[in-house]
């Protein structure tokens, strides 16, 4: 497949693996009571910082694991004045990347620079992004074919499709009305979406035909019967099929041949036989006796016939399997529609489309609702006259994430993908935790202020909004982990055990054991010790052997110095590795 190319791709293709690791550091945690200097434990994160950093910063802990990814990078439509000060290892493209970018004509290589900016972002992403998770990108007209593309050669392995978005009733550019933008779905292969919220069919009615047109009866004669109802449109019995009637030598014509038979029914009874609505034969879905066991249990439902190309009087529909193993199993709720009938009625029955349609014209995505949304939190207007409506983003994530996903958005904005994950907890209960990245100034004064009003309620008289319920913690991002090739002693020693077990395992640190405090985890059949002290070297030796409890075939220890022998390390499977630091400051 081939590569879309740009000025500069050379010097970011391999940028984010240059980006050092920053420790983040909590500044507070809010509960719905208040800011507390204690942290609450909450996995909901407001990042401020540049997200370049921070997404590297959230590897330890996160990769592989985020389930939903939405981010709404800037448009690049030549208004916005984006700027991404990467240290990007070349001197020019330093430069080049850290100038306010302009409009068309002042800047003619800002389509460039947005595609240096987003891929190391978009590759760290990747990275942080589940194997079976999913991401959905926002964009405008100006950058949507680039950034399809260098999707389609980033994420080669999973399925991709921009959709159609109406987000307003128009906006001059040229010759042109713009009324629309771009959702770019990245999503697994064989990913069936959820739902969605917005085609719910309250009307719709679980039963379906029972005829199968595509079948005639010298394919399935056994399915060829005639069904007898009585005139309060209930089933008495069924008569025997064109299979039953060969072997029984009742007939000896050609199958194809065989005519259904109006006038032999029991008396009171009509016989309706396997007629398409358009007055074709054809036979029924499953065979005599099991009909008779589905009406008994309700399955099965007669209504008057409509069509009028039938002699049919009655219509029978049935349930599909699905549907009947769900009320076996308790998932849908049945009553007997009337004493004199066995046909249930589901009750809270709806339906709703599963595939995600290209084109999306609901109302409620427009552009304008997002921004009278912002001004009903706040009371006034502010810097975000085009934030994205909570509805739409609550649409895109209820399509493609879980009760219980992590949900990261790195370019946070005011705040609207957690606004609609703490709306959606509070609706369905649910479990999903947010991740929210913003690098500017505002973070804390709109973005999570913001968070913080949905969670308490904001609003007045009629137009108050119940608080949705939650919490989150904020975080700055602080000092890089290491200094040069030796590690930062400052950011702590619980910060640099993360980083080491991850670097080590590509996994989380699980929490320390007390009685075992150098052990860091274990990851295939392999432990892991850090034997660490900030005010004194360490030693792997003989004494130090004996404080390991854990029982493994391999093991991998971190200290200052080693004076095990060559022999005793390959004795008990050790792997000794010198802890990076300046052991004359210690």
């Amino acid at each position: 497949m081939p590569t879309l190319d740009w000025i500069g791709k050379s010097k970011v293709v391999n940028h984010h693996l240059d980006v050092p690791y920053h420790v983040l550091v909590r500044k507070y945690s809010y509960d719905g009571t208040g800011r507390h200097e204690e942290d609450n434990g909450s996995e909901n994160m407001i990042i401020h910082g540049d997200n370049l950093l921070a997404l590297k910063s959230l590897l330890p802990q996160y990769e592989g694991r985020i389930k939903c990814i939405y981010i709404d990078p800037p448009y690049n439509t030549g208004n916005e004045g984006w700027v991404y000060n990467d240290n990007v290892n070349d001197p020019q493209i330093r430069k080049w990347l850290g100038e306010v970018v302009g409009t068309e004509g002042e800047d003619l290589c800002r389509h460039d620079k947005w595609l240096c900016m987003m891929y190391p972002r978009l590759k760290l992403l990747h990275r942080l992004c589940a194997q079976d998770g999913c991401i959905a990108i926002s964009i405008g007209i100006h950058e949507i074919n680039n950034l399809v593309a260098v999707c389609k050669e980033m994420f080669a392995d999973r399925q991709i499709m921009p959709v159609t978005v109406k987000t307003s009733g128009g906006k001059p550019s040229g010759s042109f009305n713009v009324t629309h933008e771009h959702i770019v779905f990245i999503l697994p292969i064989g990913f069936k979406a959820n739902p969605s919220s917005l085609s719910v069919n309250e009307e719709s009615s679980p039963f379906h035909s029972m005829t199968l047109a595509s079948f005639y009866q010298e394919e399935r004669p056994n399915q060829a019967y005639p069904i007898y109802i009585n005139d309060e449109g209930q089933i008495v019995s069924c008569g025997k099929s064109l299979q039953t009637l060969i072997d029984e030598e009742l007939y000896e014509g050609e199958k194809k041949d065989y005519q259904f038979d109006y006038n032999n029914a029991p008396e009171g009874t009509t016989a309706v036989w396997p007629v398409s609505n358009k007055g074709l034969p054809c036979v029924w879905r499953q065979i005599a006796d099991s009909t008779m066991e589905d009406w008994e249990k309700g399955y099965i439902k007669v209504i008057p016939q409509k069509s009028k190309k039938t002699k049919n009087k009655w219509s029978i529909q049935f349930l599909s399997d699905g549907i009947k193993q769900k009320i076996e199993a308790g998932e849908f709720k049945c009553r007997t529609i009337s004493d004199d009938c066995p046909t249930i009625e589901l009750i809270d029955y709806h339906t709703s489309g599963v595939n995600i349609p290209t084109i999306w014209n609901e109302k409620a995505f427009y552009t304008t609702k997002g921004t009278d949304q912002i001004e009903s939190i706040f009371g006034s207007k502010t810097t975000f006259t085009y934030a994205k409506p909570m509805e739409l983003i609550q649409e895109i994530l209820g399509r493609i994430s879980g009760d219980d996903s992590i949900i990261l958005d790195s370019f946070a904005g005011s705040g609207t993908t957690a606004h609609a994950v703490l709306n959606m907890n509070k609706a369905d209960g649910g479990n999903r935790k947010f991740i929210l990245i913003e690098m500017m100034d505002y973070a804390d004064t709109i973005t999570a202020e913001r968070v913080k009003r949905v969670i308490d309620g904001y609003g007045e008289g009629k137009k108050a909004v119940e608080g949705t319920g939650g919490h989150y913690s904020y975080y700055e991002l602080g000092l890089p982990v290491f200094n040069g090739e030796l590690l930062n002693e400052e950011i702590g020693e619980d910060e640099i055990r993360k980083y080491v077990y991850y670097t080590e395992t590509r996994k989380p640190l699980a929490p320390r054991k007390p009685e075992e405090p150098a052990y860091m985890g274990t990851y295939m059949d392999v432990a892991y010790y850090f034997h660490y002290s900030q005010d004194e070297p360490t030693t792997l030796d003989r004494d130090f052997l004996k404080t390991i409890k854990t029982r493994v075939l391999d093991y991998v220890i971190y200290a200052d110095t080693c004076l095990l022998s060559e022999a005793e390390l390959d004795r008990y499977h050790i792997t000794f590795k010198k802890i990076p630091r300046d052991i004359s400051r210690v």
